[in-house]
């Protein structure tokens, strides 16, 4: 929170003359259709001259701050979850005639597919949490420790002669058996309570945020500051790429390939035709190896790439930064982003050099990164690589660099810099990195990735051409279930 504001609009708005208010209606079933002249307490309602201060207050809009109340649907949570809107309508009684104003925006947009619909469009969203904990003291009141969201709509005329006020909000439901964002982002589990509020208030929910962060993909899209049309993700809005790793390169080690697991996605903000901007969140999944790592993701670009990337790396299911973060990193050249850095100190069980790749061992959840890259200059579409892009390991105990092949060593630190081969497979054509669905599961310690996957080496052994969905037939008592609805926090 950025104290030095929020005691500027104190010092401000302590003295506002109309103050924030619950409204007696609420979003039921998705539809609200709420009188804003009747408030929570009758003693707190609101007067047409009190509505239009508020409207000037805030540059010709009316604010509403909603307090979002959902089901546990998806990755939501106490502490994360979310509503599509559909609609909204400001509809403004003046002698017996109606004006209806239907410009609005919330502080967060997502790619969601509407309720019978796979294809997803944007649309903006409203976060929140439940069950808030926030304490109110002498930045936060009745309002703003209750309430999550705000939700502005434009009213460029006076309201002053008005005789009834309506505000009519329309939530999407959304296509939950896509998974998410659809599950997260759908508003079947609960209502929604309104209150106007003044911008004092809303400036302290804006610097709140609740729920925000843990969101899905939200944290790195609300740091873009380029003007963006569209998001396209790879390989979904919804899904991930795991990449996994056998890190004893250029050896063949014991071959479990559960060194360290990755889950990532990345999108690519879009401006007339243009990408502008590009975003990732990723997940550590597993890390079966004594061995210490660092991991980047690198996009490579046909064409030259500049700007500052922000990188976060959150603790395990929560909201909360690790010591150092957010942190900057310069981008020229090429988009090369080191995401986890010393991964053993990053995932750890107590007594083991093993997380999440024993067969007693209880699961356990890894750090989650989010990045934001604003390009200095804009790029045609068509510089962006194919997926899955480079996802590479630094073993910091060998120094070598491992990448899928088709990629050469990225960092002049490493043991292979300055190397040609591309290849990084063993004698026999064995790889030591590969990318998977995320409903891949990674093997048990010390066991053959061939003995996890029992048609892995026929597809191996075969030039690739047989048995090419080997990885989603995994033999039960050779691999960890680490589901992507249990790593996804």
């Amino acid at each position: 929170m950025k104290i030095s504001i929020l005691l500027f609009l104190f010092i401000s708005f302590q003295t506002f003359a109309v103050e924030s208010v619950k409204l007696a209606d609420t979003i039921k079933q998705g539809y609200g259709y709420i009188d804003l002249f009747k408030a929570q307490q009758s003693t707190n309602n609101l007067t047409v001259d009190d509505l239009e201060s508020l409207r000037n207050a805030h540059g010709n809009k009316l604010v509403f701050a909603v307090d979002i109340n959902e089901a546990a649907n998806g990755t939501e949570k106490a502490s994360t979850q979310g509503v599509t809107v559909d609609t909204v309508e400001l509809i403004v009684v003046r002698n017996g005639s109606e004006s209806r104003y239907n410009e609005f925006y919330t502080p967060t947009t997502s790619l969601v597919a509407a309720i019978s619909e796979t294809s997803r469009t944007f649309r903006y969203t409203m976060i929140g949490e439940s069950g808030s904990s926030r304490i109110t003291g002498a930045t936060l009141n009745d309002i703003t420790s209750e309430f999550d969201s705000l939700l502005t709509i434009l009213v460029p005329d006076s309201i002053a002669n008005a005789d009834a006020i309506f505000l009519a909000v329309r939530l999407q439901q959304t296509n939950k058996s896509l998974g998410d964002p659809e599950a997260f982002y759908d508003y079947t589990g609960g209502y929604e309570d309104i209150a106007v509020v003044n911008p004092y208030d809303a400036q302290v929910l804006t610097e709140l945020a609740p729920g925000v962060d843990e969101a899905p993909l939200v944290v790195a899209q609300s740091q873009v500051e380029q003007t963006v049309d569209s998001w396209v993700y790879y390989p979904s809005s919804a899904s991930y790429f795991v990449v996994a790793y056998e890190d004893q390169y250029p050896n063949r080690g014991d071959y479990d390939f559960n060194d360290l697991v990755i889950g990532y996605r990345v999108g690519f903000g879009v401006s007339n035709s243009q990408v502008v901007s590009v975003i990732g969140v990723g997940y550590m999944i597993a890390r079966g190896a004594s061995a210490n790592h660092d991991w980047y993701l690198h996009v490579p670009f046909s064409d030259y790439v500049s700007g500052n990337a922000q990188v976060n790396l959150f603790k395990p299911g929560s909201s909360e930064q690790a010591i150092g973060y957010p942190q900057l990193q310069a981008v020229n050249g090429n988009l090369n982003l080191r995401l986890f850095e010393n991964t053993k100190a990053l995932m750890k069980v107590e007594g083991s050099d093993f997380a999440n790749t024993l067969s007693e061992q209880t699961p356990i959840l890894g750090h989650k990164f989010s990045f934001s890259f604003d390009l200095d200059s804009p790029l045609s579409f068509d510089a962006i690589p194919a997926a899955p892009y480079d996802p590479y390991l630094h073993v910091l105990t060998t120094g070598y660099e491992i990448h899928l092949s088709g990629n050469t060593a990225q960092l002049s630190q490493s043991t292979n810099s300055g190397s040609f081969n591309s290849e990084y497979k063993d004698q026999l054509g064995y790889p030591y990195a590969l990318v998977f669905p995320d409903q891949w599961l990674p093997p048990l310690e010390y066991t053959d990735l061939g003995e996890a996957y029992s048609t892995f080496l026929d597809y191996t052994n075969n030039g690739s051409s047989q048995n090419e969905t080997w990885y989603m037939s995994p033999t039960t008592n050779k691999t960890k279930s680490l589901p992507t609805s249990f790593w996804k926090w």
